[in-house]
């Protein structure tokens, strides 16, 4: 309980960034689509320009234009960045909907007189049936929130192209159909570009076709149809990566009806408690995944004749699979916006954007939120920080907008993990470990979860300073940690 107020608490703080409520944001709108952007927004100065339409940049955005400044949102893809289009919503859809077909599977081989190894094939059909819900989600959401008519009506311009600085002042915007235009902000930019995927160094893996976060979305659903096995279970998939989006997904194709093997350089979810690592890793055992712990992807090699992929591991063993998701984390999308050439610094670590306490960059009026800073990389957070750097260009005096170690986060496995502040290890690094204190209790303990014949995976945990009782970090595993019904 304590974990969900403060996500709750923290939500709160954001949520209003992204609510319009302004009467004069009713006028006559700017834009209609974003293919004639390009040409209405030709040379034009606004008060605050904000390249990149994901979490940061749409929260920016919708800031600004709350104050009824003249705002663009300037992105080289579809509005709506990752969390629309390859992260929250189509992972959200197809884990909800794997958790059905497991609980399905689980309560007929309780109660049903029907082998599972018969209804593979009705597994094919939820298959197709995930990729048009993904699909649905995803448009229905993008065409009431991020779309360019959505954004008109709030008025804020958008602006399709890859945008290039200048100067401090200027960005130029070429389209995808290589027209070009000069844009100028009266008091700066927010530059929200996100993070692409990282791409391990591993020998053959060029040669090849692999999924990431950004095409599994439609390749796994197209590349498992037209190499439909005989059963489900009998395509294997490889899944390089054992952090959150690893995590999710391996068990998520998993209940599907794949066969899942996955390689974990570490422990599972590496940067949260060891506890949850070893509860989830005994979770995924007991549902069937192939867990791989301490073992690095060294090189990859196909035999197209048989269709198998052959992956060798540090150790010199190896595996083999039909496909393989590549899953080893994010990196911050800054390249080829001139940022170099102006002279903004970047973090040594991730190579993000650097940024200070209110999100400027080392160049005056020119901010930086979400994921291209290389901070934590959360939807919510990115928004928060968009919201802060707009206010920060916009209104007098200026907020912080780094929260690091206070931002909650949620991993969406079954059962979920949801965290706030430091873990114990982090905790007594510190502030010294005989200075800090754990209350524990698994969910075994836990009524509620006796009475719902949860399985008792999982646990409630608390970290503190053993004298003031002051709370540093907490972390919960159990069905619906992380806020969800």
């Amino acid at each position: 309980a304590l974990l969900l107020l403060l996500l709750s608490s923290f939500s709160s703080v954001h949520a209003s960034a992204f609510i319009v409520s302004s009467p004069s944001l009713m006028k006559c709108p700017r834009l209609c689509r974003s293919d004639t952007a390009l040409s209405s927004a030709t040379n034009r100065l606004y008060d605050i320009l904000v390249i990149g339409g994901g979490s940061a940049g749409l929260t920016a955005a919708k800031f600004a234009a709350t104050f009824d400044k003249s705002v663009a949102l300037i992105e080289l893809s579809k509005v709506g960045g990752d969390c629309t289009w390859t992260g929250c919503i189509p992972s959200k859809t197809i884990l909800s909907i794997s958790k059905r077909v497991y609980n399905w599977r689980k309560m007929n081989e309780k109660y049903g007189c029907l082998d599972n190894d018969n209804i593979d094939d009705s597994q094919y059909r939820i298959l197709m049936d995930v990729k048009r819900q993904i699909d649905e989600n995803r448009q229905e959401i993008y065409d009431n929130d991020d779309s360019p008519e959505a954004l008109q009506s709030l008025g804020i311009d958008v602006v399709e192209g890859k945008a290039r600085f200048l100067d401090s002042k200027t960005v130029e915007v070429t389209s995808n159909s290589s027209s070009v235009s000069q844009l100028t902000a009266r008091y700066g930019f927010v530059v929200a570009t996100g993070a692409i995927p990282q791409i391990l160094d591993i020998q053959g893996l060029g040669d090849l076709k692999y999924w990431t976060y950004e095409n599994v979305w439609n390749d796994f659903f197209v590349d498992i149809e037209q190499s439909k096995q005989k059963q489900l279970k009998d395509t294997k998939v490889i899944v390089v990566g054992g952090g959150p989006i690893g995590c999710e997904l391996s068990q998520a194709i998993s209940r599907i009806g794949c066969s899942v093997i996955l390689i974990s350089k570490g422990r599972l979810l590496p940067n949260g408690e060891e506890i949850a690592s070893s509860e989830l890793h005994d979770v995924f055992k007991k549902e069937g995944i192939d867990v791989r712990c301490g073992e690095s992807a060294v090189s990859v090699h196909k035999d197209e004749n048989e269709g198998i992929m052959t992956l060798t591991l540090g150790s010199g063993k190896s595996v083999v699979g039909n496909h393989i998701l590549i899953a080893t984390g994010r990196k911050p999308n800054t390249s080829k916006m001139g940022l170099e050439d102006l002279g903004v610094e970047f973090t040594e670590k991730t190579k993000g954007i650097s940024v200070n306490d209110n999100l400027e960059t080392s160049i005056k009026g020119i901010y930086a939120a979400g994921d291209c800073t290389g901070d934590r990389q959360f939807t919510h957070y990115a928004g928060f920080q968009g919201a802060i750097a707009a206010r920060n260009i916009l209104l007098p005096l200026k907020d912080s907008g780094k929260r690091s170690d206070s931002v909650p986060a949620a991993i969406f496995t079954d059962p979920e993990v949801a965290s706030v502040g430091l873990t114990e290890a982090e905790a007594a690094m510190q502030h010294g470990e005989d200075k800090v204190s754990v209350s524990f209790r698994k969910l075994s303990q836990v009524d509620r979860a006796i009475c719902e014949e949860t399985d008792m995976h999982g646990f409630l945990k608390i970290v503190y300073k053993t004298k003031s009782k002051l709370i540093l970090g907490a972390t919960i595993m159990s069905p619906s940690a992380g806020g969800g019904d």
